[in-house]
């Protein structure tokens, strides 16, 4: 008796299909595991079916119990839940390329707010300099202005008390003149 190993395989599960003949009958036996174990399951204990057997009742077997009989509603609801699929998919991709353009020109809008801001703000440190500019001259004309005052009020004040002192030495020389005439008056 000889066992012959052909790998074999399903959707979500490694099959290994093991084909044992003694001469006169012929058997399969097919072992399931998940694909994601790495290693190959021991051997399993080989049962021998009638040479007519098909696939699915080896599949059963090898399970245990388990019969797996796809029947046209199952096709029916899987066809129906990939095409929900689908249609969600292209629901989402629609909804991320209307995300992606909005997110773009939120991404442009606010590029161009920064540039406007950027040229407002730049417009305004000039009209600052520009205002510190004239503060500073008016400031210093401002300090020339109080001079000027400043120097008219002295220039005043001295014209005054020069006026004053004139106005004494008037009275003096009118005092001497009339006391010349007075004089004189008693002469003749």
């Amino acid at each position: 008796m000889s066992a012959v190993r052909e790998p074999a395989s399903f959707p979500e599960l490694e099959a290994e299909v093991m084909v044992q003949s003694d001469g006169t009958r012929g058997a399969e036996v097919t072992t399931l595991y998940p694909a994601n174990e790495a290693a190959v399951p021991e051997a399993a204990e080989v049962e021998t079916m009638p040479a007519g057997a098909a696939p699915a009742s080896a599949v059963a077997l090898a399970v245990g119990h388990l019969t797996i009989e796809p029947s046209p509603t199952d096709w029916t609801r899987t066809l129906t839940l990939v095409e929900r699929t689908a249609a969600t998919i292209r629901a989402y991709e629609k909804r991320f390329v209307q995300l992606e353009k909005q997110s773009k020109a939120l991404a442009d809008r606010s590029a161009e707010d920064q540039h406007r801001l950027q040229t407002h703000i730049q417009s305004l440190e000039e009209r600052l300099r520009q205002s510190e500019e004239r503060v500073v001259t008016a400031e210093t004309a401002l300090r020339d202005a109080e001079y000027h005052e400043w120097e008219a009020d002295m220039r005043a004040k001295r014209a005054e008390q020069r006026a004053l002192e004139a106005e004494a030495k008037c009275r003096q020389t009118e005092a001497y003149l009339r006391r010349v005439h007075e004089l004189l008056a008693g002469v003749s």
